[in-house]
């Protein structure tokens, strides 16, 4: 259990690394993207350009979160399996042992933490999920798309969201 905690918590680090990396360069790519199509002379840039990069970047972000999303999905039902290991162990301790309070103590904190990042995870899915369905159905209109497939299974885990968490 000790190396499976790590082992998370080594992953969520290597991935809060990463993504502000990721991020900042994108940022970067876009605002040179900008930049040179801002300065560029108007009798060669057109509208579609602005629209390439639009729909270019709505397809990533696509792309992206949904491979996000399943990671949360992932570690979400990982934490879920966890906790509930956690909470029947505290509730087989035998409150009438000696050890009982200085035991229980010892797993309340841990199984706090994990459930205050669940809540978390659960709102960064929240947010992502109407983001994804929006792409989708962006794609679908602008680029003729067939997301059907992917826009019901969002439907699908923002009704599970919902149900899980009673909003």
């Amino acid at each position: 259990m000790q190396n499976f905690s790590m082992s998370i918590w080594t992953v969520w680090l290597l991935i809060g690394i990463a993504v502000p990396a990721f991020l900042y360069v994108s940022r970067v790519m876009i605002r040179e993207r900008w930049t040179k199509w801002h300065h560029a002379e108007r009798g060669n840039t057109s509208g579609a350009t602005v629209s390439t990069l639009l729909d270019a970047r709505i397809a990533t972000q696509w792309t992206e979160g949904r491979t996000r999303l399943g990671f949360l999905l992932t570690l979400m039902r990982e934490l879920r399996v966890s906790l509930e290991k956690d909470i029947d162990t505290l509730g087989r301790l035998d409150p009438s042992g000696a050890e009982y309070e200085r035991e229980a103590r010892s797993r309340v904190e841990p199984t706090l933490r994990r459930f205050t990042f669940d809540k978390h995870l659960w709102e960064e899915c929240r947010v992502l999920v109407p983001f994804l369905q929006f792409c989708g159905q962006d794609l679908a209109k602008s680029q003729g798309l067939n997301t059907a497939q992917q826009l019901k299974a969002l439907d699908d885990v923002q009704a599970a969201l919902g149900a899980v968490h009673g909003h």
